[in-house]
């Protein structure tokens, strides 16, 4: 089942963990209620879906919906909007880094970044943070509930977690790493790559 034009109801079902265990855990995450269809239908059209075709790079999705069975399994809170179907934690593709068809995209949102706070994309900032950067500039223009920078270094999220929800949504700036989990306005988030 397509959600979008770039995004499948499959891959925010994938599981490794699932798929090692097997059994109950497996049948329950292959087997996501209507709602939670609903939520990650538009999930992906208020957010992942418009980033996708914006930065004209593919995504993947490490990690999407969890049935609570998974989710506890994981340590992961009972809260988490992926047990809802309202979260994925993200992945761009390298090649906006590394491909001469991406410069144009890139380039704009380095200009962008350096306009909105003065300073220049570090050369080692990865492409999450490309991801991650864009979401940023964007945020009043997508329906995000949560944007999170999560674990790597700064400038080098080890994937971006974005949420989006029907009934509301806060547009809230998150970094997490090992030690802390904090909330942070729009130019400490541009500057983590900076």
């Amino acid at each position: 089942m397509q959600l979008s034009k770039h995004f499948s109801l499959h891959e925010f079902l994938v599981s490794q963990t699932a798929e090692r265990e097997g059994g109950e855990m497996l049948a329950r995450q292959n087997a996501p209620s209507d709602q939670v269809v609903s939520n990650l239908g538009y999930l992906v059209t208020s957010s992942l879906e418009p980033l996708r075709t914006l930065l004209d790079t593919p995504m993947s999705i490490n990690s999407g919906y969890r049935c609570e069975l998974l989710n506890s399994h994981i340590g992961s809170k009972s809260t988490s909007q992926h047990v809802v179907g309202q979260a994925a934690d993200v992945a761009l593709s390298s090649q906006i880094l590394e491909s001469s068809r991406h410069t144009r995209y890139r380039r704009i949102i380095e200009h962008k970044v350096r306009d909105r706070i003065g300073r220049s994309i570090r050369a080692d900032a990865s492409a999450n943070f490309y991801l991650f950067a864009t979401a940023v500039m964007y945020l009043h223009e997508l329906d995000i509930d949560q944007l999170i920078h999560e674990y790597g270094d700064d400038g080098q999220p080890a994937w971006v977690h974005i949420s989006a929800s029907q009934s509301h949504n806060r547009r809230q700036i998150l970094r997490i790493n090992r030690d802390s989990t904090e909330l942070i306005t729009l130019e400490q988030a541009l500057a983590l790559g900076c």
